[in-house]
């Protein structure tokens, strides 16, 4: 356990396998938990997916990309006590796990809300890509739905300027916010026992309003995919290069800056370089891009890290 001291304690915890079946997150107050921090690369991380603690339940999941799944398992995540399943966009490094998830749906009995944006000719809505996963007729996985639970989607259209309410419960309150990602693409703010975590999502930077949106936040998890190398517009277009990923903290006076989706290519991959996790060097040089920018804490995310809030969320 090695803290990291700013305004509150930022505890990181790496998971070893042999005490995987140990309760290991959120114990006390509020956590994030990574459950991936890979991209849509073949590595030896999880692709997207971060949970979300509170005094020891699993209160909110983010994303379910390949791995995340067995993240969750070795997390103990628990599906019946989800209050919400936001997902960011419909790319498969970010949703691909979500039928393995839901297949656990006869452990839970209330319907479980689900958040995602709206669709475009790229993509489906999330309702529809809901029944077209889930449906009572001609659906890839109709026994999901049989077994348990109904899911209660929400969709929130992408490109509405303002923030959107999805969620509010004494408990927990999200508000999602569209992002440039290609698709359509939300950024989720969070805010539970007086900590707030905003999960930036894909996205190249380009939107104004989300500096306003993270505004102060306690955490702010960005995805750092590319390098400084990147100059490609099929990559700029979709993500931010390491520079606009720490002016964005910055000017949002977010508290604690959390490093994720990094991608990690093969050498022979094209464009390999530009990629922000292409090598050891590529990876600091990223991260120092980013802190030549911002001056707050920053980790850089690892699978089944566990990020803290201590007292300071009670």
């Amino acid at each position: 356990m090695r803290p990291l001291r700013f305004a509150f304690c930022l505890v990181m915890v790496l998971v070893p396998a042999a005490t995987a079946g140990a309760q290991t997150c959120g114990a006390k107050g509020v956590a994030l938990q990574i459950l991936g921090s890979g991209g849509p690369l073949p590595s030896a991380s999880a692709s997207t997916g971060y949970l979300v603690w509170r005094d020891g339940r699993s209160v909110a999941l983010v994303d379910a990309g390949g791995g995340a799944f067995h993240s969750f398992g070795r997390a103990q995540g628990k599906l019946e006590q989800l209050e919400l399943v936001a997902l960011s966009h419909l790319h498969p490094d970010h949703v691909s796990d979500l039928p393995a998830l839901l297949w656990l749906s006869d452990y839970r009995r209330e319907p479980l809300p689900i958040v995602g944006p709206s669709g475009n000719t790229l993509a489906p809505a999330l309702d529809v890509f809901l029944e077209r996963l889930f449906g009572e007729k001609d659906s890839a996985f109709p026994l999901v739905r049989a077994r348990g639970t109904t899911l209660r989607s929400t969709v929130v259209d992408a490109s509405r300027v303002e923030p959107t309410t999805v969620h509010a419960s004494e408990a927990l309150q999200v508000t999602a916010l569209g992002v440039p990602h290609g698709v359509p693409a939300l950024a989720y703010r969070m805010t539970l026992g007086g900590i707030t975590i905003v999960f930036g999502g894909d996205q190249n930077g380009t939107n104004p309003a989300f500096v306003e949106f993270a505004k102060g936040a306690d955490l702010l998890v960005s995805h750092l995919s590319l390098s400084m190398r990147a100059k490609e517009p099929q990559l700029t277009s979709l993500h931010a290069t390491p520079d606009v990923v720490g002016q964005m903290a910055a000017k949002a006076g977010v508290r604690g800056l959390a490093l994720s989706h990094i991608i990690e290519p093969r050498r022979e991959e094209p464009l390999a370089g530009s990629f922000s996790g292409f090598d050891a060097d590529t990876v600091r040089a990223s991260v120092a891009e980013v802190r030549r920018h911002y001056g707050g804490a920053i980790v850089v995310a690892q699978d089944l890290q566990c990020l803290g809030f201590g007292d300071a969320a009670r």
